[in-house]
Formats: structure tokens, C-alpha cells, sequence
């Protein structure tokens, strides 16, 4: 498909997979994108928040792992336990720093 990665189509399976591209800037574009698609999505912020990570800029990676907790909190039974447990480790080490 010709479909860009900054089109208005992108999704969240886009964030999700746009990692394996190992291009962070991208990652960081698609994801930023699925965010303003899907702004109460803790599944993305928390992708978002590695990527950050991934590209040292931890103050960014925590205000994404602080606000994806934040939406865990009211919408805690869509998520699986894995993404939950990924958001509450990246929000733990942000703590400590």
C-alpha cells in the first residue's frame, strides 16, 4: 500500500508495530499521530514513552508513562495486563530518577 505513515489513517497497530522499523524518529511520528487519533489510548502513550526512552529523552518518556497510568486508572478493564504492567515499570523508573 502507497499509505503514508503520517496520513490521518494511522492506527494503533501502526504505533505498536512502527518500532520493528528500528527508524525512532518515525516511531515517534506514527505514534505521536495515533496519539491525536486516539487521545485516551494508555496502550499507545505507554509505546510512545519507550520510544522516548529509546531516544533519551526520559522527561517526555515520563510525562507519557505518568499520563498513561492516569488513564489506566478509569479505563482499567479494557487494557491487558500487559500493557498495564509495562506502563506502571516505565512510570516506577521514572520515580526514581
Amino acid at each position: 500500500s502507497n499509505k503514508t505513515y503520517l496520513d490521518s489513517e494511522v492506527n494503533v497497530k501502526d504505533c505498536l508495530e512502527s518500532i520493528e522499523n528500528n527508524n525512532l524518529d518515525l516511531a515517534l511520528k506514527i505514534c505521536t499521530k495515533a496519539i491525536e487519533r486516539f487521545p485516551d489510548n494508555p496502550k499507545i502513550l505507554g509505546q510512545r514513552s519507550l520510544l522516548y526512552t529509546l531516544s533519551g529523552q526520559n522527561i517526555l518518556a515520563c510525562v507519557d508513562a505518568e499520563n498513561a497510568l492516569i488513564m489506566l486508572s478509569y479505563k482499567n478493564e479494557s487494557i491487558d495486563p500487559l500493557t498495564k504492567y509495562q506502563i506502571k515499570i516505565r512510570h516506577n523508573s521514572c520515580k526514581k530518577q
